[in-house]
């Protein structure tokens, strides 16, 4: 393959890789959100809950499951994929400091490296966005520059920041 050849097909490449992470997170997110939300898992969600202090367990079992099935959809569409990447940086801190921290690194002792892994695909959703393959990226007009885009007033800075928001 010649260099500019190379050069494409990685840009297109990185273009497009955000999706297996968004894959991989939103799967355990939409996972874990369900299963709080049937009978037996809001149960054990609440007394869980209400145990560390999280009162009502029952209010915040429902807020937390909906919360992850909410961003487990958005980040395998890719469409709100920040907001759903928040969402996770908030559930997982609350499980770090008041479930797993105390228990040291090491999941099999009961430790948030597994929360730590859901961390850092969030952070590189939240940092890189939703990708190529996305339903945010095919919602999206043909693209201009960003400076062609203000130079011509069709989008103004508040659009254009709540668009990168939003993706």
């Amino acid at each position: 393959m010649t260099t500019t050849t190379t050069a494409l097909l990685q840009g297109q490449l990185a273009h497009h890789s955000a999706l297996p992470l968004r894959a991989t997170l939103g799967s355990a997110m939409l996972y874990h959100g369900i299963t709080k939300l049937q009978p037996e898992g809001l149960e054990q969600t609440s007394q869980v809950f209400e145990k560390l202090g999280i009162k009502p367990g029952r209010t915040w079992a429902l807020l937390t499951g909906w919360t992850e099935v909410a961003a487990g959809v958005l980040s395998l569409l890719g469409i709100g994929t920040r907001v759903a990447a928040v969402s996770v940086l908030v559930t997982q801190a609350v499980a770090i400091a008041k479930v797993h921290g105390p228990n040291g690194f090491d999941i099999q002792q009961g430790g948030y490296e597994y929360n730590l892994s859901l961390i850092a695909a969030a952070l590189g959703l939240l940092l890189g966005g939703p990708g190529g393959l996305s339903v945010h990226e095919a919602l999206q007009p043909r693209k201009l520059s960003r400076l062609a885009r203000l130079r011509r007033h069709t989008v103004s800075p508040r659009r254009e920041l709540l668009t990168q928001l939003f993706a």
